[in-house]
């Protein structure tokens, strides 16, 4: 069983993915930890050009981008990017079984990172509401509290109703996956780099 399933290639599924792997090496509660990236290739991300953006070059396009977050993601070995489409999260003893078009998978937490143009992934407890917080209209985000929908169910970027800015999408990724190292640690963690003497 994974620890962590992401649903959703974009800016918050990769903010999640990248923060939880950071700490593959760091502490001992996170050396065996596992986390898997389930995306369609569909993120909004492909259709950008980003000028806006802190750290990354300036009218980086969102493809570019998004090659970049995977190669950086590829330096950890306790994450892998499964190219499918989620279908279904079915509550199963001890977390959640996520099915996908190319197979079934199973894990402790799930993080739903699919962002606000539709969720059609059958779900039990996920309710959906009207995007209002944005430019376009019959946009949809999930309820949520806190982005909890409920225990060890997450929402984060678009789909938990974060307006439509790649860096407030990827930092509510970051933010579940230090929630996901409290639960863990039963203390506030954060994953924290620093040049080494």
């Amino acid at each position: 069983m994974l620890d962590v399933i992401i649903i959703g290639g974009g800016a918050s599924g990769f903010g999640c993915a990248l923060t939880l792997a950071s700490v593959e090496d760091k502490f001992t509660w996170a050396k065996d930890k596992k986390y898997m990236i389930i995306d369609d290739n569909n993120s909004d991300i492909e259709k950008a050009r980003f000028y806006n953006l802190t750290g990354v070059d300036f009218g980086i396009s969102g493809s570019d981008l998004l090659n970049n977050m995977k190669t950086q993601l590829a330096n950890y070995k306790s994450v892998e990017f499964n190219r499918a489409k989620a279908v279904k999260i079915v509550d199963i003893d001890g977390g959640f079984e996520v099915i996908t078009t190319n197979g079934d998978y199973r894990a402790k937490i799930v993080v739903i990172a699919t962002g606000m143009h539709s969720f059609d992934i059958e779900c039990d407890g996920v309710e959906l509401l009207e995007h209002k917080d944005v430019l376009k209209p019959n946009k949809i985000f999930l309820k949520n509290d806190n982005l909890k929908i409920r225990d060890n169910l997450f929402v984060v970027g678009l789909a938990s109703g974060a307006k439509t800015m790649f860096a407030i999408a990827n930092g509510e990724g970051a933010r579940v996956a230090c929630d996901i190292f409290k639960i863990w640690t039963g203390k506030p963690m954060v994953a924290h780099d620093s040049i080494k003497n």
